[in-house]
């Protein structure tokens, strides 16, 4: 985040004072003039950013809450009550930590941990009255194929179909906790996988466990291209 931040300093001061007459306009200059007048991100910026399909104003706004976030977690210095996982450069390592502190705490070996998923019925983090008893709460997934069921009371919900005009419905809160894979019971669960962005790939980051109807099948989610995507683009 450091390195980002300084280029765009570094490339808008550069900028103003080449409109300025201060310095000798560059073609470096001139690509980053055209790509804000165009609501573009500009390529130097986006080689040291996170992945992101989104223009120029609305990646701005969410780099400013990636910001925020990384300044009131190194103001507390603790787990947060709820961590914006879109919000990780590297949402892979950070999961892979609560795997790790799970083994570490239980003296397993890493190779056999995974994470479980649960997600719970609210979506404002002003709901949560502390840290999770096991893992962490992750919040910021949108569902992409298909659309989800709250559920009832303590009951988890489910994946549903997808309803009009809502193409990437946003989830519940999850509480995400590592168990031996001698535990994981994939039993009426979908094999979900999680995006960083619609352009899927390279941008995978791990297999969430989503909850079905139990008369349900999990190859018609396969199908309709069900996942989980950390940004809605």
């Amino acid at each position: 985040m450091n390195l980002l931040l300084t280029m765009l300093r570094q490339s808008m001061i550069e900028l103003e004072l080449g409109i300025s007459g201060a310095l000798n306009v560059t073609e470096s200059m001139e690509g980053l003039a055209m790509d804000l007048q165009l609501n573009k991100v500009h390529a130097r910026w986006s080689s040291l950013a996170f992945p992101s399909l989104k223009t120029l104003a609305s990646w701005f706004a969410d780099l400013l809450l990636r910001v925020e976030q990384l300044n009131e977690w190194t103001r507390i210095l603790q787990l947060l009550k709820s961590c914006w996982l879109s919000g990780l450069f590297n949402a892979m390592s950070f999961l892979t930590a609560v795997m790790q502190t799970t083994a570490r705490a239980n003296q397993l070996p890493l190779d056999y941990m995974t994470n479980r998923c649960r997600f719970s019925n609210f979506r404002d983090v002003a709901d949560i009255l502390g840290q999770p008893a096991q893992g962490v709460n992750v919040h910021g997934l949108f569902m992409e194929g298909s659309g989800w069921e709250d559920g009832k009371g303590d009951d988890e919900g489910y994946i549903t179909d997808s309803k009009m005009k809502d193409l990437h419905p946003y989830m519940p809160i999850c509480n995400v906790y590592s168990v031996h894979i001698d535990e994981m019971d994939w039993t009426a669960m979908y094999h979900c996988p999680v995006f960083s962005t619609s352009l899927r790939g390279a941008t995978f980051i791990f297999v969430a466990n989503v909850r079905m109807d139990p008369d349900d099948y999990e190859n018609r989610w396969i199908l309709a291209g069900a996942a989980l995507l950390t940004q809605d683009d």
